[in-house]
């Protein structure tokens, strides 16, 4: 059985933190998702589909949700429907499980595919779903030195081509988040040491990671106390595989959201492009799985 409920903008502020920048995300709803079934939850990657009618999320137990997205006539979401779900497969054609299980991050590609970074067995490969056969787009052992649990976040194609992968935490506080640059495409690709994105501070790890139709790089990050979770959203300037100036679009108080993990943009129908947040609720009964999500509003 399916629960829904939606919990309205205008009951909750999502803790919208005023920016003096070039734009500001505009709240427009939260949704907490429920469903039965021990494979439920954990979410930490999530691609919304141009016009938000179908999501793709992944939990770090390796288990890929499709869905459908209901939605009212301004856009918000009213429900969401699991249409299946089934466990990613290895590189050796077996289910993930253990220490290979671990995704962290999902990504649109170009021509149709998915993009899924792991950590744990750090790693990146390209599926086409329904067939969750991976693609391997390295060698297995091309990313060893990062096994871990603090390693890939995020994964994002880059508008000039090629991937980029991000690492949860920079080296030593406040230094910058490291990332790698995959070129080329399929088991092909080279991966050599990106740039890193600046200003790690605060507390706060890297979640998540996508690139908005403004060709601009945004990065989601967390940080957890006693107090709960709290989100920040960044925008940088990008090109050709370096990041510009960078500027704050959200950073909300400890406890005002969940463990927002996942990050998607996209464009709705009216040409409003939109992010879209996902929580891991750590299959805790004290969390939940809340999808919030903001209108880009640029500064006329």
């Amino acid at each position: 059985m399916r629960i829904a409920d939606v919990l309205l903008p205008a009951a909750l502020s999502m803790g919208l933190a005023a920016q003096a920048a070039a734009a500001e995300l505009v709240p427009l709803g939260l949704y907490a998702w429920r469903e039965s079934g021990d494979a439920f939850g954990g979410f930490s990657g999530l691609v919304m589909a141009p016009g938000g009618a179908s999501l793709y999320a992944v939990s770090d137990e390796g288990e890929l949700f499709h869905a459908t997205v209901r939605r009212d006539a301004a856009n918000r979401i009213e429900g969401i429907a699991t249409d299946w779900h089934s466990r990613l497969i290895d590189n050796n054609g077996k289910p993930v499980a253990g220490f290979t299980a671990d995704a962290e991050a999902l990504a649109p590609a170009r021509d149709g595919g998915l993009y899924v970074a792991y950590e744990s067995y750090s790693r990146v490969t390209e599926i086409r779903p329904p067939d969750l056969h991976p693609t391997a787009l390295h060698d297995y052992r091309r990313f060893q030195d990062l096994w871990s649990n603090d390693s890939f976040e995020g994964v994002a194609e880059r508008p000039e081509g090629g991937l980029i992968v991000v690492s949860e935490k920079p080296g030593e506080s406040g230094a910058a988040y490291p990332t790698f640059l995959g070129d080329g495409h399929g088991a092909q690709m080279v991966w050599r040491r990106g740039p890193g994105i600046p200003g790690a501070d605060g507390g706060f790890g890297a979640s998540d990671a996508a690139f908005g139709p403004d060709g601009r790089f945004y990065l989601l990050e967390r940080r957890v106390n006693l107090a709960g979770f709290a989100t920040r959203i960044r925008r940088f300037g990008y090109r050709d595989g370096a990041f510009g100036a960078s500027e704050t679009l959200l950073e909300t108080a400890s406890g005002t959201l969940d463990n927002m993990e996942g990050m998607s943009l996209w464009t709705d129908a009216a040409g409003r492009t939109v992010i879209s947040l996902i929580s891991d609720d750590n299959f805790l009964f004290l969390q939940k799985t809340i999808v919030a999500e903001y209108e880009v509003k640029e500064a006329q």
